[in-house]
């Protein structure tokens, strides 16, 4: 299969429809950069909810979502997934609309659980039209892209709401709400006005019913995944943890290491991305991922006793070596969830992999904020050899998943 990630140079993908698609990712997660950025203190100075009341509403919010994942799916299939990805980010508009209403724990708890049913309802139908409208050999490209799109949002709806954050306003932080929930409407326009995509590649598709979710190999490889992405846990939590408790480095070292891993996952992920468009090479890149990601754990373990100044360098190639398991580990994702899809149920397979990963995710902040603020540099050690083991089962499992995929009954 010839590969065009070689021929990726810029942070825009080719003419055609991944550019709208990159737009929709670009509105997205600018709205989210303005809306995540502020959330804790909106809920707590606006709506006027303790810190507690906030982390059971998430977290049951987390909980829920995955079981949406897969008939969320199969309505993509049945009905078209740009469809079903308009409907919830018109769903999302509103939820995030009706936050501005919401001034008791129940409303509150009410809200934030449609907004997560309908993020992970929109998971494996944002994967399963890229692949529409993307050709076969440029999904990790395309996915690349997006993920660049990502970060870029992000970033800027980061910053944009820093001028909300120093005038600590109601008014302030309500306007953050309000461009959020704007954010999905210009993502639904722009949806409206894109095609269906080509038609689902025909095949031998599994027996009715949970097809994809009997497919062993491919939640396994799923749960696999799903555990290395914990590193995003371990930059979002373990690191300042870490600095905040176990190290001389300032605390604002922090934002610098954090603009550092923005800038190399923008700069980088479609370099990374190269090889990975197909299974062989995709479990390849979560066995280099789980290498760079033990790296990154054992530096981080040998900062406690360093100086402020060797510190934070120390922690610079740390999170080098942990956004590199970053790049890996999302371009191998992005390989076996596309590579080993059954493709005429495209939209159901992704939904099992969106709900294999979420359910090995569960457990990552918990485990990581255990070990480490009471395992120190041992605790560094083991979370790095986790990585490792993880992304080293990958190869083997990855490569028969291909050669001989399970005969579904």
């Amino acid at each position: 299969m010839p590969s065009t990630l070689s021929r990726a140079a810029t942070v825009l993908p080719p003419r055609g429809p991944l550019r709208p698609y990159a737009a929709t990712t670009l509105a997205d997660w600018f709205g989210n950069g303005l809306f995540l950025t502020s959330a804790a203190l909106f809920f707590t100075r606006v709506v006027g909810l303790t810190p507690a009341q906030v982390g059971i509403g998430l977290t049951t919010a987390a909980l829920l979502g995955p079981a949406v994942s897969v008939p969320a799916g199969r309505l993509g299939d049945r009905y078209g997934h740009r469809r079903v990805w308009i409907a919830t980010a018109l769903v999302e508009a509103c939820c995030f609309a009706c936050y501005m209403a919401v001034d008791s724990f129940p409303g509150y708890l009410a809200v934030v659980c449609v907004i997560g049913l309908a993020q992970s309802a929109s998971r494996p139908v944002k994967s399963a039209y890229l692949a529409r409208i993307a050709d076969t050999a440029a999904l990790v490209a395309a996915s690349a892209y997006s993920r660049v799109m990502v970060n870029i949002g992000f970033s800027l709806g980061s910053l944009s709401a820093g001028v909300a954050l120093v005038l600590d306003t109601r008014a302030a932080y309500a306007a953050l709400v309000v461009g959020n929930s704007l954010s999905y409407v210009v993502v639904a326009a722009v949806l409206a006005r894109m095609p269906d995509g080509h038609p689902v590649a025909t095949g031998t598709p599994g027996p009715r019913g949970r097809a994809a979710l009997r497919d062993g190999r491919y939640l396994v490889l799923a749960a696999l995944s799903g555990l290395l992405y914990i590193q995003a846990e371990v930059l979002n939590l373990g690191v300042p943890l870490w600095i905040a408790e176990h190290t001389r480095a300032p605390r604002w070292s922090f934002a610098a290491l954090m603009l550092l891993n923005t800038a190399l996952a923008i700069l980088f992920q479609i370099r990374a991305a190269r090889g990975s468009d197909t299974v062989a090479g995709a479990a390849l890149a979560g066995r280099r991922a789980g290498w760079a990601l033990l790296g990154a754990c054992a530096v981080f373990a040998c900062t406690a006793s360093l100086p402020p100044g060797w510190a934070v360098a120390v922690l610079a190639v740390g999170v080098v070596l942990l956004t590199a398991g970053e790049l890996l580990s999302s371009a191998s994702g992005w390989g076996l969830s596309y590579g080993l899809a059954d493709p005429a149920r495209q939209g159901e397979y992704l939904g099992a992999w969106s709900f294999g990963q979420d359910l090995a995710r569960a457990t990552g902040p918990l485990v990581v904020a255990v070990l480490v603020t009471g395992g120190g540099p041992a605790g560094w050690l083991l979370i790095g050899t986790a990585f490792l083991a993880v992304g080293t089962a990958m190869v083997p499992i990855g490569r028969r998943a291909a050669a001989a995929p399970v005969a579904l009954p």
